[in-house]
Formats: structure tokens, sequence, C-alpha cells
């Protein structure tokens, strides 16, 4: 069916979108403008399902694509800052004349629904990382897959890999070790610029921390914050493998615990850390008790406002919004004791770290 054909049942009712099967419009506008840019392109779109009635065809598959086409013909959608009307008249044939694929289907009502959840859960939408590998597959993502399938801490890190998941999050962690954002679009951008190039020099940058985390950490479901904790600390791993079962041990207990469910598992696992490779003798008490804070929150004064002040950016809070927390780190050797606690918010408290 040309797409002007299309076009024009819809707009005489004899394609109808509006269904109950069908799910609500959830492409963005620049999803949208994607369609128009494939019909432009010649790129082929996936094949529109309809489902045959008396007087029209219901839309089984594509209202997404079709709710696209609409809006530009409509004057509605820009495509490259253009709309419809402001379009050349050879641009708007080569547009109208686009044939696309249809599928018209028909029988019996559980029929169209069986099609319909068949055409909705059979197909596998593409990982995060099969997109980036079919645009990209080239030096580098080869020699990404090979770091990821053969090095040994990589192995033992990630664990089993599926569907590129590992490589990705070795991506993640490049964008982190140059500074650039950990989006897809940037990720997106620098492999781009990357493709023929040779994995070998990001395998060394990334691989030192990876090594260190596989080394001292026995469990990794916190890779992320034991990633930050080698980029850190990579020049004390000596130590911190010589301590590395009663850094495992203590992080585990925290873990285990109610309180990391409470807590900024970043911090506390980075100050369980530093008293271990300190030898500092910790105090037995780790965290203040809810008793702790409302102690504390009786002997302290509510501002004018009827709230209580945050210690460090002296704004008022309810007493919900608040945290007790360390005067001087615990990490270091301090009690976890009354004259030791101050009230800070949230987010104080998450920005705070040993001084």
């Amino acid at each position: 069916m040309k797409l002007k054909e299309l076009y024009n049942k819809i707009v005489d009712g004899k394609i109808v979108s509006d269904i109950a099967l069908q799910r609500e419009i959830i492409y963005t506008k620049d999803k949208q403008k994607l369609v128009i840019d494939s019909i432009v392109t010649k790129i082929p779109l996936p094949a529109f399902y309809f489902w045959k009635n008396r007087n029209n065809l219901e839309v089984l598959d594509g209202k997404q694509r079709i709710e696209a086409i609409k809006l530009f013909k409509q004057n509605r959608l820009e495509y490259k800052g253009t709309l419809w009307r402001d379009t050349s008249p050879r641009l708007q044939k080569l547009i109208d004349d686009t044939e696309l694929k249809t599928i018209i289907c028909s029988g019996s009502d559980s029929l169209k629904r069986e099609i319909f959840r068949r055409i909705n859960t059979l197909g596998e939408a593409l990982s995060p990382y099969e997109i980036l590998n079919g645009l990209y597959h080239g030096q580098y993502l080869r020699g990404l897959t090979t770091y990821v399938k053969n090095n040994i801490s990589a192995i033992k890190v990630f664990g089993s890999n599926k569907r590129g998941g590992n490589q990705y999050k070795v991506l993640r962690k490049i964008m982190l070790l140059k500074r650039k954002d950990q989006t897809p679009e940037e990720i997106s951008d620098y492999l781009k610029k990357n493709r023929k190039n040779s994995f070998n020099q990001d395998k060394n940058k990334v691989g030192i921390y990876i090594k260190f985390v596989s080394s001292i950490f026995n469990k990794f479901k916190e890779f992320d914050i034991y990633f930050d904790l080698a980029v850190k600390y990579k020049k004390n791993r000596t130590i911190w493998y010589r301590k590395k079962d009663k850094i495992n041990k203590n992080i585990k207990k925290y873990l285990d615990s109610d309180y990391a469910k409470l807590t900024n598992k970043s911090k506390e696992i980075e100050d369980i850390c530093i008293a271990v490779v300190k030898g500092i003798n910790t105090h037995p008490k780790r965290l203040f008790t809810i008793d702790d804070k409302d102690e504390l929150i009786s002997r302290t004064a509510k501002n004018e406002d009827g709230k209580y002040t945050c210690t460090n950016c002296n704004n008022g809070f309810l007493k919900d919004e608040l945290t007790v927390d360390h005067i001087k780190p615990w990490s270091l050797g301090h009690p976890t004791v009354l004259s030791n606690a101050q009230l800070l918010c949230r987010s104080c408290n998450s920005e705070k770290g040993n001084k």
C-alpha cells in the first residue's frame, strides 16, 4: 500500500487505530521524526498488520508509525525543521509514493487476539549493546568482546554474559574514566569515532580497576561502588589485598543488616573499607538508632518555622527529612555516641565524606 493511500484511508475512517487492543501513543517526537526520516531515506519500515472488518481495517501493529505519518501530513510534526506544507513537491511525491508492506488478516475474534499477542510477544527488542554492535561493529568492539570473554578478572566480576550486557557495563566505565556522560548517546558518539581503532588502550585503562575489584571483593552485586573505590584507591591495592578477608566480612555484615536499606551504601562501604585498611579500632556500634535520633531531636531547638536546622546547609527540615550523622567519622575511630552526632538533611549526608 502506498503511503498516500494509507493516509487517505486513515482520514476517511477506513483504517482505525483506536481499538481496545492497541496501546497509547508512546513514541517521542524524536522517534516520530525518525519514522519520517526512514521513509525519506528509503529505509524499510516494519510491516503494518491490519485486521479486516466489513467496513474498515483495524490496526493490529503499526499505530505508533501511523501516528507519526498522520502528524506530519497534518502539519503537526516537523521533519528537519519543515512542515509538510513547506516540503518541496518533489519530496512530497517521494513520500506519498513510498510503498509500505501491509499484512491484512481476517477470521474469528479469538484469532485476532492471538495474532496480536504473538506480534507483541514473539518479537524481542535489541539490547543496548546489540544496537551499538549493529551500528559500529569493527575493530574496537571486537577487541572489547574478546576482553570480556577471555579476561579472567572480567569473567569473575561480570559472570555470564547475556546479549552484550557485560560489554555495555565496560563501556559505561570507560565513559566514566574519560569524564563523559554514561548516556546511550554519549557512548554511541564515542564508538562512532573509535569504531576502527584498537581497544587495547581503553582495555589497559579500565582493566586496572576491574582487576582491583576482582582481586579484593568476593561478590560483585555492588560493582559500581567497588569500581569507584578502585579508581579512588588504586595506589593502595597491595594493602587492600592483604586485608581483603576482613573487608569482605565487614561489608557482608553491613549488607545483611537492615541498615543497608536505610543508608547511603556507597558512603557506608567506603567507610568500612577505610577503617579496615587503616587498622583503626572502630566503635562496635556502627550507626545511630531511631532512639538516638529521637533523643537528639528532643535536645534540638526548632527554628521560627517550627523545623529543625541541618548542621551543614542551615536549612529547615521536618524530623523525617533529617538523618543522624557522625561529626567525626566512625571509620577513623570516633564513637557512635550522641556527643559525636549531628543532624543533617539527606542531601548533605550523601555528599559528606571523610575529611
